[in-house]
């Protein structure tokens, strides 16, 4: 995202989690400015979702949001604790996918599956599979 104004965060919800999952019956945050503008509202509004704010000081009122940034956190400052990887930013997107596709030791399930019903190949189970397709024709 160039930017973090309520009109950025607007699109970038419309982009990643309308397009690809539908209008969310409710947005739930915390009471960061850019939530609570009339740009937002006027966002949730079209989108026919309602926006509900967190109590304020409070972070375990949106426990399941913070510790959801915490495991990223973590996940990115492994990865940047060697000087050279500096380009987090391009690998977030993979980090995010091996979040999504570990399991959730609260709910006992794997994140991707829960969204979607089915489970996520990786590359490697999809080259086994290949590979054990293969040597089955040639035999």
């Amino acid at each position: 995202m160039p930017d973090t104004t309520a009109l950025t965060v607007a699109q970038a919800c419309e982009e990643c989690i309308y397009r690809r999952f539908g209008a969310p019956s409710l947005i739930r945050h915390d009471r960061d400015p850019r939530f609570m503008s009339e740009v937002f509202q006027a966002f949730t509004e079209m989108m026919q979702s309602r926006s509900r704010a967190t109590l304020s000081y409070i972070p375990q009122a949106n426990g399941q949001q913070e510790r959801s940034v915490k495991t990223v956190m973590q996940s990115i400052k492994v990865y940047v604790e060697d000087p050279l990887q500096q380009d987090w930013d391009e690998i977030v997107e993979r980090l995010v996918l091996a979040i999504n596709t570990s399991l959730d030791t609260t709910r006992k399930e794997i994140p991707f599956y829960l969204v979607h019903g089915w489970d996520a190949h990786s590359t490697l189970q999809a080259m086994t599979t290949s590979l054990r397709l293969l040597v089955e024709v040639e035999t």
